[in-house]
């Protein structure tokens, strides 16, 4: 039944994708990902498998298309990250307990499509080409590590239907009402980029940046995962919006 749901989800719409009916398809060229992965080792596969430059991924029985791009380069200055709804920013833009590399680095999407309909699966952050040796939850102060697969998650809820990543200093210097009024630039930047019912964009602000994207089908509770390389230095940071089942098929 779960499966049949996701299925019926990715062709009919939430009501957040129907107002984005209106919007007119951008013409603009993608910056699709042009390599493949490759020393795909670390469970589960997909968080690294599906940010391709074409390929597909089965969910019961149904061949789902992939493809990844890059939106641009977000700057980390503190190295510490906020993952969560724009919205909610001021009581839920927690930065995780890892320290990150900082610099600039890509945020990158892989796209699931399926007839017309597509929606973003993984949004990421990629600071090396190192393969990912192991994941796990990326953790808030207070939050104790558990096993990556099990029924329990952290994660952060969306009701404005877009998640973001942003620097711990960004999150600070922003002016938030930039983020809470969907009018705003950060929100019409976004329209500007809207593709077949998903939209992003990098917002600039001063000396900072914002990546900003839709939430896979909308609303939701969606985990965030740190990926390590075999010296155990964070090499990806993975926002999942539970398109595919991968707990229960092990892709």
């Amino acid at each position: 039944m779960k499966y049949i749901f996701i299925l019926l989800a990715f062709c009919s719409c939430n009501a957040a994708t129907n107002r984005s009916r209106t919007l007119a398809v951008s013409t603009q060229p993608l910056d699709t990902i042009k390599v493949a992965p490759t020393n795909v080792v670390a469970s589960p596969q997909i968080f690294e498998s599906v940010f391709t430059p074409a390929g597909t991924q089965t969910v019961k029985d149904q061949t789902v298309n992939v493809y990844g791009i890059t939106m641009g380069n977000l700057k980390i200055s503190s190295g510490y990250i906020v993952a969560c709804d724009p919205g909610h920013i001021d009581e839920y833009g927690i930065p995780f307990t890892q320290r990150f590399p900082t610099g600039e680095f890509p945020v990158q999407l892989a796209v699931t499509k399926l007839g017309l309909d597509e929606t973003i699966a993984f949004a990421r952050i990629k600071f090396n080409e190192e393969p990912v040796a192991k994941w796990e939850f990326a953790l808030q102060e207070g939050q104790v590590p558990i096993p990556v697969g099990g029924k329990e998650i952290y994660g952060y809820s969306v009701d404005l239907g877009v998640g973001i990543f942003i620097d711990k200093d960004a999150s600070i210097a922003i002016d938030k009402t930039n983020l809470t009024n969907l009018d705003d630039t950060v929100y019409k930047k976004m329209n500007n980029n809207y593709r077949n019912d998903w939209r992003f964009s990098m917002h600039e602000f001063g000396q900072h940046n914002l990546a900003v994207f839709s939430s896979g089908f909308g609303d939701g509770r969606y985990a965030t995962y740190i990926g390590f390389d075999a010296a155990g230095k964070p090499c990806r940071l993975l926002t999942d919006f539970a398109f595919f089942p991968w707990k229960e098929e092990k892709l």
